[in-house]
């Protein structure tokens, strides 16, 4: 636990561990240190949330990009436009 104006430690002073600030039974406020949860795989293309599986690789780009931009993605190659 770490109060409020105290020094952090070389090894919380960190961008991946996200503080929580809660206040104590003694009414001081402490800074608790919980690591981040990663964030939605999405589409590289469009942006949008990918669905199913988390990092699926049953198909050509999967888990990178999503099923409506891969379709145009073979429609364009198919057609010889890069």
């Amino acid at each position: 636990m770490i109060y409020k104006g105290d020094l952090m430690k070389p090894y919380q002073r960190t961008s991946s561990l996200k503080k929580v600030y809660r206040r104590l039974p003694s009414s001081r406020t402490g800074v608790l240190l919980r690591k981040k949860r990663p964030s939605v795989a999405k589409c590289a293309i469009c942006k949008k949330p990918l669905r199913g599986s988390v990092g699926s690789k049953q198909r050509m780009y999967g888990g990178f990009v999503c099923h409506k931009c891969l379709q145009s993605l073979i429609k364009l190659s198919m057609r010889g436009i890069s």
